[in-house]
């Protein structure tokens, strides 16, 4: 498994963790970042891979009027993220990339009186390799071709199966990935013809490579719901973040990141 550090002082943490582990494990990598887990302007946010895009962009602004906060990030698939906080992994804030996973989220005892809230809505695409080595032009085209897709668990792997179900399309050869972020990897790289990920993913690769972005179509929107674990509510820095990404400024950011208004199509 690799794990990613970067952090500056009181400003920005990130933690990629794009596979399922111990939760003691985790605890004791954010210990290790932050040099404790309960540090009050610490806030350690559990978020879908899919917002990594994103989180540079939101850091900067919420940190701008808040210096002293020290956000950790941990990006997974949201199943992989649930698990980690039902093993005892801290976390403050939830950001799920789909209703479903949140409402198995709130079966948790960390979640006691959680409301959530949707920051965000997405929409899946098909991405071709750089070039487009397979001619795909539509999702028709990949009967012959190996495809990436998400883990069923996974919200991305959830809709990828509801678009091919609806085009009546199944792919010559898969592989199934843990997080949106690995799909995105594979297609960067070209070891897979295409892959089903989020339009926010495909826009950040197709700002380095020559990638296709197919639409799809039939019902393939998620939304991004926030909640914050018993916790979080306890943590003013955490409660003040999750008002920021209810606000038009984090609005603006994850627009200008490909993802859509709350409520919009």
């Amino acid at each position: 498994m690799k794990q990613e550090f970067r952090r500056t002082r009181r400003t920005l943490s990130i933690l990629s963790i794009l596979s399922p582990i111990g939760a003691l494990a985790l605890a004791g990598v954010l210990t290790a970042c932050t040099g404790s887990t309960d540090t009050s302007d610490t806030v350690r946010v559990f978020a879908a891979a899919s917002l990594n895009t994103a989180a540079d962009d939101l850091a900067a602004a919420f940190t701008a009027d808040h210096p002293d906060a020290d956000l950790v990030f941990n990006f997974a698939g949201s199943p992989t993220l649930v698990r980690q906080i039902a093993e005892g992994a801290p976390a403050d804030v939830f950001i799920s990339a789909d209703a479903a996973t949140m409402d198995t989220a709130l079966e948790l005892p960390e979640f006691t009186g959680a409301q959530p809230a949707v920051i965000a809505t997405n929409r899946l695409v098909l991405a071709t390799a750089p070039a487009n080595p397979g001619e795909i032009a539509t999702v028709a085209d990949i009967s012959d071709d190996l495809i990436a897709l998400c883990a069923p668990e996974v919200p991305c792997g959830a809709l990828a199966r509801t678009a091919l179900g609806e085009a009546g399309v199944q792919p010559g050869r898969t592989t199934e990935e843990a997080a949106v972020s690995d799909v995105a990897m594979k297609i960067s790289t070209g070891e897979v013809d295409a892959g089903f990920i989020y339009a926010t993913d495909a826009a950040a690769l197709a700002t380095t490579q020559d990638i296709t972005i197919i639409d799809l179509e039939g019902n393939v929107d998620t939304t991004y719901p926030l909640a914050l674990t018993t916790l979080g509510r306890d943590n003013p820095a955490a409660r003040a973040f999750a008002d920021f990404l209810s606000s038009e400024a984090a609005t603006d950011i994850l627009t200008d990141h490909g993802f859509r208004k709350s409520g919009t199509d």
